[in-house]
């Protein structure tokens, strides 16, 4: 969903649109009443700050699966059976505000288990924006992590672009462009959610011509691929029925043109904090089991690339540790499938999960789980 440092994390940037009104999400808020399945596990949890990581029972586990479809690169070369560098059955990754190392090596310090996933985004203002974002691939050379960036498709400060221009292969040179940049930072094997939340009405690219943006997202990876073969297209929509395009397999662009198949799922519409609520995320129209065969019945791995407790709107979860673990056991059930997981960590989405957290019990959920 449209959280604004998804617009701009690291340096001034006016092209940032304002974040989304409640009714341009899909769904709706559903009935609050308060839950309370999982009150023994959290107490256990937060008196034990932690120390029962990956010890918890989760309500509604299967099982985790010993193997796993890797995230291709740094990460992926660590997993397999023997585990992945995080230690959990699955990748697990994390954005954070400050989209640096430094940043993800303290959140991993303060969740006792390291990353094998960063989220992180550029600007995207212009073409040199997005061809050529050095400074944050500087940041991350010769780093540990697999990286996830998201891209945009189109840039927000250039006149008379279009989705159209795209599909007709008007921008291709700037795509290989973009391919040997990112090559030359080591950064080749990077996964790449290319127009991330397109089936939104938030994002400039939104896929509201669903043939023409599948044209210019085979285009795009077509000519990016001359110049970085070994880069990952995370094809990526947001939960639930959304404003731009009802339908979003519409705009999907044949398997040839994608490597996972991803779902952006936060708690709101509906929240979570009620057994309902969870119900309808992982069941409900275009929920995550939806996701979850979508990616089945095209022979790619799934990933949930953000994910996190929402404060904020009529239809927030707030500080809901349940939610928290339904997420985690959803992971483990699936973990076979699984190509990576991400947690989105910014004031927007409830606080960095840590010291001075307005989430605490959710962080304590966290903690224990992840």
């Amino acid at each position: 969903m449209a959280f604004g440092r998804k617009h701009n994390n690291t340096r001034p940037d006016s092209t940032a649109p304002a974040r989304p009104t409640p009714s341009t999400f899909g769904g709706g808020p559903s009935a609050r009443h308060r839950n309370r399945r999982a009150a023994a596990v959290i107490a256990t949890a937060v008196a034990a700050g932690g120390a029962l990581a990956l010890t918890v029972t989760f309500a509604g586990a299967a099982s985790a699966s010993t193997t796993h479809a890797a995230v291709p690169g740094k990460a992926g070369a660590k997993a397999g059976a023997a585990g992945t560098s995080s230690g959990l059955p699955w990748p697990s990754g994390a954005y954070l505000p400050d989209n640096t190392p430094a940043a993800a090596a303290a959140f991993a310090a303060w969740r006792g288990h390291p990353l094998d996933v960063v989220t992180a985004w550029g600007n995207r203002g212009t073409w040199q924006d997005i061809v050529d974002p050095g400074f944050l691939y500087q940041r991350f050379r010769g780093s540990p992590y697999t990286m996830a960036f998201g891209v945009a498709m189109l840039p927000e400060k250039v006149s008379g672009v279009s989705l159209q221009a795209c599909a007709d292969g008007t921008y291709n040179t700037y795509w290989r462009q973009f391919g040997s940049v990112i090559t030359s930072y080591g950064l080749g094997d990077s996964i790449i959610r290319l127009g991330w939340e397109f089936n939104g009405g938030w994002y400039f690219w939104k896929a509201t011509q669903p043939a023409t943006w599948a044209a210019c997202w085979r285009q795009i990876v077509t000519s990016a691929r001359s110049t970085a073969p070994g880069l990952q297209w995370n094809w990526n929509v947001n939960r639930g029925v959304t404003s731009g395009l009802a339908d979003p397999a519409q705009a999907y662009p044949g398997n040839a043109y994608v490597n996972m198949i991803g779902v952006d799922s936060y708690d709101m519409w509906p929240s979570a904090s009620t057994a309902a609520g969870w119900q309808a995320q992982l069941d409900g129209v275009q929920g995550l089991k939806y996701w979850l065969a979508f990616a089945e019945t095209h022979g790619k791995p799934f990933s949930v690339p953000e994910w996190g407790n929402v404060t904020t709107g009529s239809s927030a979860g707030g500080d809901s540790p349940q939610y928290v673990q339904d997420m985690r056991g959803f992971f483990e059930a699936n973990a076979s499938h699984l190509a990576y997981e991400s947690t989105f960590q910014g004031t927007t989405v409830g606080g960095s999960y840590g010291i001075g957290t307005p989430v605490p019990n959710a962080a304590a959920a966290y903690r224990a789980g992840f």
